[in-house]
């Protein structure tokens, strides 16, 4: 039988929004098995279950944060790339990636992984371009999905290797499991993108891809005009949404990472495709981009999620400073929603929906100690999303991760 763990929470924000005092949180094979949510309950829970409870001190438990969307491999180039137009600014950070050797960039992506342990993420969706995370990551406490990003920028001469590269490895570990990251519409043909998608339904695996981030995207895809068209050949003439519909790439297995320039009538078929979409506050304010707003999205019934990106394009890989962006940005948007988005909503764009996410029984025992002490759900809510607050206390798997400060 696998051991228990046993917690004692002063405060704890269960799933539904119930703010509970004096909680045991009872864990065994990495699940929560049962939360006690009386002093009394707690009580009986230590004597019932016969395991010695372990206190990690003041403060409030939640379910860890969720970052649907990042790119590790870029950690070692801190904040070097300079803020320039989209295509260039990619130029600028394929030749500064390009100086870097394998195991600078490995190391840059174990400590990208640290920061995102130690600022209250458990999980990561993580983009893979050069087939190093996965030989980081097995072995680091984070939990992850790793999509291998493939592309072929519309060369045949490179799909058959870009095929090669998606589809391995597959075998992961139990806090490590993949995905498929066919790039954008822009840089994937139609031979890779079928495929891909048939993989993907092969697999059942879920499915990452940047959409919609610059109008140059767009204006290619669409005329074959625009910043692209020095770089790319003859575009397919229709739009993102339509070349991903048709090449079965759009479903209840789909994140869209940014979605910067969608119009209402794709908000409508993005909602009913199933597909959910990922917002990644600070990285859009690097490039300077028109207010997104995620309110028509939630109206429509769309699952969001919240997402870092990298360093080149944002300060630090901090999920609380990307809800507390957020909170500036859309004040309308009540912080109930948006620690939703930091939660739920990025375990169900990396196909974890009903495994993570919450703190409730039955779920992976992916927990955050706060230095809070909330009065109330209210409170609790306003400061996790908007102040930032200390982390005293990481569980990933129902093991303790010491590494946080």
């Amino acid at each position: 039988m696998s051991r228990m763990k046993l917690i004692l929470a002063r405060q704890a924000l269960c799933h539904g929004g119930l703010l509970v005092k004096d909680a045991g949180i009872l864990i065994r094979g990495g699940r929560i098995i049962e939360i006690a949510t009386s002093a009394a309950g707690t009580r009986r829970l230590v004597r019932n279950s016969g395991v010695v409870p372990e206190d990690h001190g003041p403060g409030i438990w939640t379910a860890g944060l969720v970052n649907a969307h990042a790119h590790l491999e870029l950690t070692a180039l801190g904040n070097t790339v300079p803020r320039l137009p989209f295509a260039r600014w990619v130029s600028a950070l394929m030749g500064a990636r390009s100086e870097l050797g394998r195991t600078a960039l490995s190391r840059g992506l174990a400590q990208g992984a640290d920061r995102l342990l130690n600022t209250g993420t458990s999980t990561v969706g993580d983009n893979d371009s050069l087939g190093l995370a996965a030989g980081v990551l097995a072995s680091h406490p984070i939990r992850a999905r790793v999509f291998r990003e493939a592309l072929d920028a519309w060369d045949p001469k490179r799909t058959a290797k870009a095929r090669r590269f998606s589809r391995a490895p597959r075998r992961g570990t139990a806090t490590l499991a993949f995905g498929l990251g066919p790039h954008a519409p822009f840089t994937v043909s139609s031979a890779l993108a079928r495929s891909l998608a048939q993989d993907a339904r092969r697999r059942r695996a879920p499915i990452s891809i940047h959409f919609a981030e610059s109008r140059g995207e767009n204006q290619w895809m669409l005329t074959g005009n625009g910043p692209l068209a020095g770089v790319l050949p003859k575009s397919p003439g229709i739009s993102s949404l339509d070349y991903l519909e048709e090449a079965s790439l759009l479903g209840s297995r789909s994140a869209l990472v940014h979605c910067n320039h969608v119009k209402k009538s794709e908000i409508e078929r993005i909602a009913q495709s199933g597909a959910c979409v990922v917002h990644c506050p600070k990285s859009h304010e690097f490039f300077r981009r028109a207010k997104f707003d995620p309110e028509p999205w939630l109206r429509a019934g769309v699952v969001m999620a919240l997402g870092t990106d990298s360093v080149a394009s944002n300060p630090d890989l901090d999920m609380r400073a990307e809800m507390a962006r957020l909170r500036e940005t859309s004040p309308n948007l009540n912080p109930e929603r948006i620690w939703t988005m930091a939660t739920e909503g990025g375990a169900r764009c990396l196909g974890w929906g009903q495994r993570l996410g919450r703190l409730e029984p039955g779920r992976a025992a992916d927990l955050a100690l706060w230095d809070l002490a909330p009065r109330s759900r209210a409170g609790a809510l306003e400061a996790l999303t908007g102040s930032s607050p200390e982390i005293r206390q990481m569980i990933v798997a129902g093991r303790a991760q010491h590494s946080v400060s």
